[in-house]
């Protein structure tokens, strides 16, 4: 149990390397789900329900201020606890959004406590023009805020496994099949979610002509890309022929 607390605190030190490396993406369900199913032991049950928690929580962006729920804790200790209470999707879903809220919290308490200190020490650094110091504040600010939430996620599974088990088993039939339910149109929403930022009056109708394609002619996933990737070339090739500045170049017309 120690050691797969070792593992679930080390892929969400991963998962938040994002805070001090770098957008890498690691810390998205698609990621960890399958990580976390190969530090348990179940790596085909940690990719489905990864899988299933990445189109739930695909929509949710930190816009401006906003905070939105912790998709890196909630994806890990949810896969985490899912896999060892011997669950499905479902049950991850029910661990995965209090532990992503409450996880939230605690970043926000991170950005109103802690950053404000290094940013004072960058801020001073910066007036003496030592810009050297300026980026070791930075980068120990992201490492700390990275080995924090490693340490809490850690110390969550190990604490929380028998009590997540119990309050598992408590749980009724009828809401263990309301949430198979939700799993299903929770992804729905992801989608609906994520087109609401991504759509516009150009891209409009490409979305429409995969849906179609997939809806009503059948064609797989991997034929509707192979036919967005021709479709692309057509357009490339069509645009490349126009003329770049809405007039054609060249001489005089002779024939008026």
């Amino acid at each position: 149990m120690v050691l797969q607390a070792f593992w679930i605190a080390l892929i969400t030190f991963l998962g938040k390397a994002d805070y001090w490396l770098g957008t890498s993406m690691f810390g998205r369900p698609i990621v960890l789900g399958p990580l976390v199913g190969l530090a348990l032991g179940d790596l085909s049950k940690g990719i489905t329900i990864g899988l299933s928690l990445e189109l739930i929580f695909m929509g949710m962006q930190a816009i401006g201020a906003s905070i939105p729920p912790d998709i890196i804790i909630g994806g890990v200790l949810g896969t985490a606890f899912a896999i060892t209470s011997g669950k499905g999707a479902e049950s991850a879903i029910t661990i995965a959004f209090p532990a992503a809220v409450l996880s939230a919290f605690i970043v926000n308490l991170f950005y109103g406590v802690i950053t404000p200190i290094m940013a004072r020490w960058a801020d001073n650094a910066a007036s003496n023009g030592n810009y050297k110091k300026i980026e070791r504040v930075h980068i120990f600010n992201g490492f700390l805020f990275d080995f924090v939430f490693a340490v809490l996620a850690g110390v969550a599974f190990y604490v929380g496994g028998s009590a997540v088990q119990s309050f598992l088993n408590a749980i009724p039939d009828v809401i263990i099949d309301g949430l198979q339910v939700a799993v299903g149109i929770l992804p729905a929403l992801g989608f609906a979610l994520l087109t609401q930022m991504i759509i516009s009056k150009q891209v409009a109708v490409y979305f429409f002509v995969g849906f179609l394609l997939a809806a009503y002619l059948k064609i797989p996933v991997i034929g509707v890309v192979a036919f967005a990737i021709a479709l692309l070339a057509i357009i490339y090739s069509v645009s490349s022929f126009l003329p770049k500045n809405g007039s054609l170049e060249g001489g005089d017309n002779d024939d008026f």
